[in-house]
């Protein structure tokens, strides 16, 4: 390191940079690896909160297996019903037919 005067100045330089100039760089670089690690924590946040909203969608898919049963029995009901009213419309217009037909 060497010393250089100059008439109202006084710097030290080292291999050609001067440290006045060095302090700006260092605080720029403390400033942007600050927010740097601002960003880094802020997505390390936003990756958690959505493995957990993907874990709390994923709990809640399951049914409870004892509503599936039931709601599985519901549904054949429903279409054993629906099956039985269209055979008792489907006889009632046979047997409509078979009596227009007798008739003529």
């Amino acid at each position: 390191m060497r010393l250089v005067l100059n008439p109202g100045r006084r710097r030290q330089e080292k291999m050609g940079k001067t440290f006045r100039d060095s302090g700006n760089k260092k605080a720029e670089g403390r400033a942007r690896k600050s927010e740097q690690a601002a960003q880094k924590e802020q997505a390390a946040l936003q990756k958690q909160e959505a493995e957990e909203a993907s874990k709390w969608e994923q709990g809640s898919r399951k049914p409870h297996q004892k509503k599936q049963e039931e709601e599985e029995k519901k549904q054949a009901k429903l279409k054993a019903r629906k099956e039985r009213e269209e055979m008792e419309a489907a006889e009632l217009d046979a047997i409509k037919k078979e009596g227009t037909k007798k008739r003529t």
